[in-house]
């Protein structure tokens, strides 16, 4: 096979990472090492210790000034209720509105409180839903390592 059919099967994975909970530095160290073609994004702005020379400019999903309708019916559905307003987990499930959105493959978090704790029915329920990977910082790990 030859360099340029090689590169075309390697396809660009698209991860966002929960900046609320995990460093993102970390999750960029694990793509290099493991040589994906990678986009990242944080959910929150990027903090001057986290940016490395010569790495991917940070960067962080945008979430609107006011939610859509579309948003809002899928927030509810995230968070498993009606009432949303000063709801703790809002934020997060607005980023991950953003992420889904967006078509990015992965989300990396450690908030268990909304998204499930690694396995379980939640986590799985929302994965469907969203049709994206939801990983925790050492399963995004382990599945970096998986042969492709």
């Amino acid at each position: 096979m030859g360099e340029g059919e090689e590169s075309e099967m390697r396809a660009k994975v698209h991860v966002t990472v929960d900046t609320a909970t995990l460093s993102r530095p970390s999750v960029e160290r694990l793509l290099r090492q493991h040589q994906f073609l990678y986009d990242i994004a944080g959910t929150e702005p990027a903090q001057e210790h986290e940016i490395e020379a010569g790495r991917q400019s940070p960067y962080s999903l945008p979430l609107p000034d006011r939610a859509t309708e579309a948003e809002t019916a899928f927030v509810r559905e995230v968070l498993d209720t009606v009432r949303l307003v000063q709801h703790p987990h809002l934020r997060a499930a607005r980023f991950f509105y953003a992420h889904v959105l967006a078509g990015r493959a992965v989300f990396v978090t450690a908030n268990d409180a909304l998204f499930g704790t690694p396995r379980s029915v939640e986590r799985n329920r929302l994965a469907a839903l969203a049709k994206t990977r939801i990983m925790s910082f050492a399963e995004f790990e382990r599945w970096c390592s998986e042969p492709r």
